[in-house]
């Protein structure tokens, strides 16, 4: 990406970092797992997931990253959290025009610049579009493992490959969590790394999934669950029967129309979170 690029980085890394530390100490230390994650421009999602972190218990606690680049957006989705009494935090402005890039660099930022003073036993992140639509013990799930999350592999693996000759690999960055003590000290970075075939969270590659035999890390299984809005029928990701991920959606007609979101969003509202008296804000 060049020099240039880096150095925008480097400082967008550095940037409210006193602000991350206090965030931080204001979490205190009675929960020790956490789930983070980035907020983008969407505040129907961010109700969805607030609302089910509320109803599905998951062991973790929910913490809200705002990235959004609307400030419209922001004052809703703080708005939101402020009611389900979830911890918010809204990001400096990133420099990232490009959305997995964007993505990636607010994950960054949150490890290095609230996670690794938080110091809790396990933490993670989860797209602000995946949510659970029942129970999951996420602690549990990583149990004694680096970590737990969903596997993705390189486009072009063999253009980088561990030491025992495993092609690369990386957690998805939507749904990936990490025993604490496991990754202190790594250099964790969640950009995408695209010269070697990865996607977002593909830039833990050389700094931590390279470096251990990948039966260190649990892996979690993606199904398809087929909905039907509205005469309209679309394949959605579902992770360890749990985690319905809504922007995973394989289309197959008009899916993709307002209106369409607006039925989807009844329906998961009425057939996981116990109806819509509890929605706040609508699409």
């Amino acid at each position: 990406m060049g020099l240039r690029h880096e150095i925008l980085y480097r400082q967008f890394l550095a940037s409210a970092a006193s602000k991350g530390r206090a965030f931080a100490r204001g979490l205190g230390e009675t929960e020790r797992n956490y789930c983070f994650t980035i907020a983008f421009n969407t505040p129907w999602i961010i109700d969805v997931l607030t609302k089910a972190w509320q109803v599905f218990p998951t062991g973790t606690r929910l913490v809200v990253i705002d990235n959004s680049s609307k400030q419209d957006a922001r004052a809703s989705i703080e708005a939101i959290c402020a009611r389900r009494g979830v911890a918010y935090f809204g990001l400096p402005r990133n420099f990232e025009a490009n959305p997995s890039r964007s993505h990636g660099v607010s994950q960054t930022w949150a490890f290095h610049n609230i996670v690794k003073h938080l110091k809790p036993d396990m933490f993670g992140f989860i797209d602000h579009d995946c949510f659970p639509i029942g129970p999951i013990d996420i602690a549990k799930r990583v149990g004694r493992k680096i970590g737990y999350g969903a596997p993705l592999h390189a486009r072009s693996s063999y253009l980088y490959k561990a030491a025992e000759d495993e092609p690369g690999w990386y957690y998805w960055a939507g749904l990936c969590f990490y025993n604490f003590a496991a990754v202190e000290h790594a250099k964790l970075d969640f950009r995408n790394r695209l010269d070697i075939g990865m996607d977002t969270g593909g830039g833990n590659w050389p700094v931590l999934y390279s470096k251990h035999p990948v039966g260190e890390f649990e892996m979690a299984r993606k199904n398809r669950l087929t909905v039907n809005v509205g005469g309209t029928i679309a394949d959605y990701e579902l992770y360890d029967e749990v985690l319905f991920h809504v922007g995973g959606a394989s289309y197959r007609s008009g899916a993709k129309s307002p209106d369409y979101r607006r039925l989807l969003s009844d329906h998961i509202w009425n057939t996981y979170l116990d109806g819509t008296q509890d929605r706040l804000v609508s699409i």
